[in-house]
């Protein structure tokens, strides 16, 4: 034995200094490993419950959760989320956070009009909504009697012709405009247009194809009735959508100061829809604004449209009738539900109204 470890020892000095290092360096890494092996398998945790304990728990556990069923804490039950009481509607079997975003849309103004209406509320997922749309009760709403804000031609058929440049505004809204395009129509008149052809009409602001296509059986343009103008030679007209500068300081009461202002607000829009929009313009009077009325036109085909579905946040916040509330709003809309096909969509949502919609349909476009 004395002889084998002396053969052992002689044969380790026989190598190099760094050999013997690396040697001994590779042993007690060795080692090491060993050691650590043989610990890590005294503390491998066990299981805390055998796979017979585990199915014994979860029988326990479905038993109770049938029995809070049976006992009816929590079940679904036909409800109208439009009235269902806040007691009853806490002993529904819903997430909590879609029983509070129920309670917080109807405080806010809203109502469901069809059972679809619910997949909007946030946190409502496709599978949720399956499950509960069976019990889904919405009433259908009763016909409202038609109000004097609707057009006559909605409850009766009107009878005659009428003449847009000699109609009053009673008299169009008679054949079934409304009263806010009559207005638009009878103030295209008042600042010196003419109605030579039915299409003029769909030159006017807030007036649809639609609408149109209603009136026009009642249409009747006579030209020969219109009467013939003495111009003054220093009479001249300015069209807002197309005068530069040197033109609109022309207009009597306009100095360059208030030119600059017009067309910056002009380049803002899109164009002017209508010359009643000057009065938008800062610092513009309305005695400034009766002086240059008659002198001024517009031509609603040159106006620059916002395609809304390519729009980004810092174009719609640029147009003067756009608010922070209602580009969120849009754009929140499009990135939950895809492109807007048509503006009367957008009346669904909360921070956006019809008279809104009214005020920006000739500037953005659904293409």
């Amino acid at each position: 034995m004395r002889k084998a470890w002396l053969n052992i020892k002689n044969g380790f000095l026989s190598y190099s200094r760094g050999d013997r290092v690396g040697i001994i360096t590779l042993s007690v890494l060795i080692l090491i490993l060993l050691g650590a092996n043989a610990y890590v398998k005294r503390i491998t945790p066990k299981a805390y419950y055998t796979p017979e304990q585990f199915e014994e728990i979860q029988a326990k556990w479905d038993a109770a959760r049938q029995i809070n069923k049976n006992s009816g804490l929590l079940s679904l039950f036909s409800f109208n989320p439009n009235t269902i009481a806040e007691s009853a509607l806490d002993s529904l079997d819903l997430p909590k956070h879609i029983k509070r975003n129920i309670i917080k849309y109807r405080a806010a103004g809203g109502s469901f009009k069809s059972n679809d209406d619910l997949r909007k509320l946030y946190g409502m997922s496709d599978s949720l909504f399956q499950h509960i749309a069976p019990f889904i009760v919405i009433p259908k709403a009763p016909v409202k009697p038609q109000t004097k804000n609707i057009s006559r031609l909605a409850m009766e058929t009107p009878s005659g012709f009428f003449d847009p440049n000699t109609a009053s505004q009673e008299e169009l809204e008679y054949f079934g405009f409304s009263s806010y395009q009559s207005n638009n129509i009878v103030s295209y008149r008042n600042s010196g247009g003419t109605y030579r052809q039915p299409e003029d009409l769909l030159k006017i602001y807030g007036l649809d194809s639609a609408t149109y296509k209603r009136i026009y059986p009642y249409l009747k343009i006579d030209v020969r009735a219109e009467p013939e103008k003495e111009v003054p030679e220093e009479l001249f007209t300015v069209e807002l959508n197309s005068a530069d500068t040197s033109d609109l300081i022309q207009l009597k009461g306009i100095g360059s100061v208030y030119a600059s202002r017009i067309i910056k607000y002009r380049d803002l829009l899109g164009g002017f829809c209508n010359v009643n929009q000057l009065m938008e313009v800062y610092g513009f009077s309305e005695e400034l604004f009766a002086t240059v009325k008659p002198a001024v036109t517009v031509d609603t085909t040159a106006i620059k449209p916002i395609r809304i579905n390519y729009a980004e946040f810092s174009e719609l916040i640029r147009h003067p009738y756009f608010e922070k509330s209602n580009v969120n709003a849009i754009l929140n809309e499009k990135d939950k539900n895809g492109p807007i096909k048509k503006l009367a969509d957008l009346e669904a949502l909360e921070s956006v109204d019809a008279e809104f919609i009214d005020k920006i349909r000739p500037y953005v476009t659904c293409r």
